[in-house]
């Protein structure tokens, strides 16, 4: 038996070795295919204090700074009450996008950091965003009830856009005397938020854009050919 009590001690030994290897996490899975990058203006959103039972929205605006089209595969929150939106066509190279992120607060309380994780054709593949704050109780002898999102009211020349299922594009469209020029379009929201921005040579005579995730509100598409005058245009997201 004594001859055999190190044999068993090194077997015993070398198994829980195998258990802490395997243990390890896996290496991160390269992209396949093409690699975009891109730069947001924030990755971390502090929504300060709130009472409990509303939702928290905020927009996160970045840029395609690589020289591939970048798409986004998937956008998942870290719980159910962490809902993103993203873009899913193609991002071009140099183009402006954004993604809105949800965060229903009801049920939460004290210290919140929630993690948005975005998995794309970057390297490294997936990017996080976060939404972060401190949810108080609400007043006493309030009754939390489901918020109702209100349809903003349309200022004059303005034009509804109803996604889902309605409607999930922007069409802007383009005259004859505009093709072969260079056209710079941003997307702002009423906040003065950059929701997206593009510069194309005119080939086609609409340009779309998907505004799908955009909250509900009144946003202005302001269109520049060439070194001309930029015209505006009014249009709202209503739900």
């Amino acid at each position: 038996m004594k001859t055999r009590t190190p044999f068993v001690l090194l077997t015993g030994m070398l198994f829980f070795l195998a258990l802490g290897l395997t243990a390890q996490p896996p290496e991160p899975t390269p992209p396949v295919g093409p690699v975009a990058a891109l730069e947001f203006e924030e990755t971390t959103f502090d929504f300060g204090t709130v009472e409990q039972g509303g939702t928290v929205t905020h927009v996160f605006t970045f840029t395609n700074t690589g020289n591939q089209p970048l798409i986004i595969a998937n956008a998942k929150g870290s719980c159910g009450c962490t809902v993103p939106q993203w873009p899913k066509g193609q991002i071009q190279p140099g183009e402006t996008a954004s993604i809105t992120v949800e965060f229903n607060t009801k049920g939460k309380m004290g210290k919140q950091s929630k993690r948005v994780t975005l998995t794309a054709n970057t390297d490294p593949p997936q990017t996080f965003l976060f939404v972060v704050g401190e949810i108080l109780p609400p007043a006493e002898g309030v009754v939390v009830t489901e918020e109702q999102e209100e349809t903003p009211a349309l200022e004059p020349d303005c034009f509804a856009i109803y996604p889902n299922p309605a409607a999930e594009v922007l069409k802007l469209e383009l005259s004859e005397q505009q093709l072969g020029q260079k056209a710079t379009v941003s997307i702002v929201a009423q906040s003065g938020q950059l929701m997206a921005q593009r510069t194309v040579t005119v080939v086609d005579l609409t340009l779309e854009f998907d505004v799908s995730h955009y909250p509900p509100g009144t946003y202005y598409a302001q269109v520049q050919i060439g070194e001309g005058k930029p015209e505006n245009k009014c249009f709202v997201v209503a739900r």
